[in-house]
């Protein structure tokens, strides 16, 4: 089976990339990339369609300055489906998958570009294609071949780092990898997030890495990932986090479909909780989304991850004035325009946007192109959520609608606001309480 990517504007137009089944492409500006495309909007190396055998392909930014999107949507990774849309740069991609290339290679033979069959890691079995080799993270040793994030897990096994048993993989964004692993002394499974050293790598990616550590482990609250640690290695910095068996919802939806209204409206509760406690810290997180929420379904229970992103009142940590930070499709207004000086009514909005998919199945914001999309932020309501799931009660739709009023002033003034009238609905439809966690 081959992804196919088709350009779908521009010069290019009509031509198709296709990555075959256990293979990566890289895409960028630079002649390292394993398809280079002359765009100056374009990183370097701007983003990696990566299709793992017996999935999805998966979409994922490498640390590009102008970001990738799809379907309208800022990602750092997503599974992408048939028609979805991919944009980077001033690049349009369509996305499809077909079992063969002779249909595509009857009509535009000339332009496919088709990767050669990968190498696979002696470490983890997954294939590298040529395309990674050219990123100089490739490790070869006695003609074995270990990919970027075993070099990693590798390093892990030094004297440097005994007392961690590397477990598995669980994730990798443009920030960094997430492993689960086991702290031998203590006996208890953590999770590890890495960054990894790189020279696309900004500084700006890494002062925020930093941040979100020193961040987390002031907070202590049981509706929020709890940080242990963090330290740097040779190939750069790991935090040793709480490990929480289960999944980010945006994974959730993408693998699921969206939860039923009970089950959001409980964790739109507990995420209201997080962000109380983090408010009366003095912490705005700033990108809460789906993919920044883990759930864990056998007992209700979710919590609030990835404070990269996170401020405090008050203190400059970086973000420039007149600059937005975030993800846009659950950004306020106020944010993309100044995401120095946002309050937690910034929070409340985007707690607000991440309910409205999670009952609706839609994004909040929907576009063809980047000004559509961005007028969207700043003007134009989403369509209403009970329109959308007939399910949502009109008061819980009310709420939802209030969280996402584009002036702050005219929104819940606190996570705790935003919790009382979430909670009133649940009463008032007897839905269970959430679920309690020390």
């Amino acid at each position: 089976m081959f992804v196919v990517l088709t350009f779908a504007a521009g010069p290019e137009r009509g031509e198709c990339l296709a990555v075959c089944e256990g293979d990566r492409l890289t895409i960028g500006r630079s002649s390292q990339a394993g398809r280079k495309v002359r765009d100056r909007h374009l990183s370097r190396i701007h983003l990696e369609v990566d299709f793992r055998r017996g999935g999805r392909a998966l979409v994922r930014d490498l640390d590009s300055r102008n970001g990738v999107y799809v379907n309208g949507r800022r990602v750092e990774e997503r599974v992408l489906g048939p028609h979805d849309r991919i944009l980077a740069g001033q690049q349009v991609w369509d996305v499809s998958y077909v079992e063969d290339l002779t249909d595509l290679e009857d009509e535009a033979e000339e332009t496919m570009t088709v990767l050669d069959q990968p190498k696979d890691c002696f470490k983890c079995g997954r294939p590298i294609s040529l395309a990674t080799f050219a990123d100089g993270e490739v490790l070869e040793e006695d003609n074995r071949y270990l990919c970027p994030d075993c070099r990693v897990v590798v390093s892990f096994d030094s004297d440097v780092f005994q007392g961690f048993e590397i477990l598995e993989r669980l994730g990798s964004g443009s920030a960094g990898l997430v492993f689960k692993a086991r702290q031998i002394v203590l006996g208890r499974l953590v999770a590890l997030k890495v960054l990894r050293r790189r020279e696309s790598l900004s500084p700006r990616t890494e002062a925020r890495f930093l941040r979100e550590a020193a961040t987390i482990a002031k907070l202590d609250h049981p509706r929020i990932v709890k940080v242990f640690d963090a330290s740097p290695f040779p190939e750069g910095y790991f935090i040793v986090m709480e490990y929480f068996e289960g999944a980010d919802l945006q994974s959730l939806i993408e693998e699921r479909g969206v939860p039923s209204v009970a089950v959001s409206l409980s964790i739109g509760l507990q995420m209201c909780e997080a962000l109380d406690y983090a408010a009366g810290e003095r912490i705005v997180h700033r990108d809460v989304k789906p993919a920044n929420i883990l759930y864990r379904a056998r007992d209700g229970v979710a919590k609030l991850s990835d404070f990269g992103l996170a401020k405090r009142v008050g203190v400059s940590h970086g973000t420039r004035d007149g600059e937005g930070v975030g993800t846009p499709c659950y950004m306020p207004p106020e944010q993309l325009n100044d995401a120095r000086n946002v309050d937690q009514r910034a929070d409340v909005y985007s707690l607000g946007a991440t309910l409205y998919h999670l009952l609706s199945g839609r994004y909040p914001i929907i576009a063809s192109n980047l000004h559509e999309f961005m007028e969207s932020i700043l003007t134009r309501d989403p369509p209403p959520v009970e329109k959308l799931n007939p399910r949502v009660m009109p008061e819980l739709a009310a709420v939802v609608r209030r969280a996402m009023r584009k002036k702050a002033d005219e929104r819940f003034q606190s996570a705790r606001a935003f919790y009382e009238a979430l909670d009133r609905v649940r009463q008032q439809y007897r839905i269970p309480s959430p679920p309690r966690v020390a």
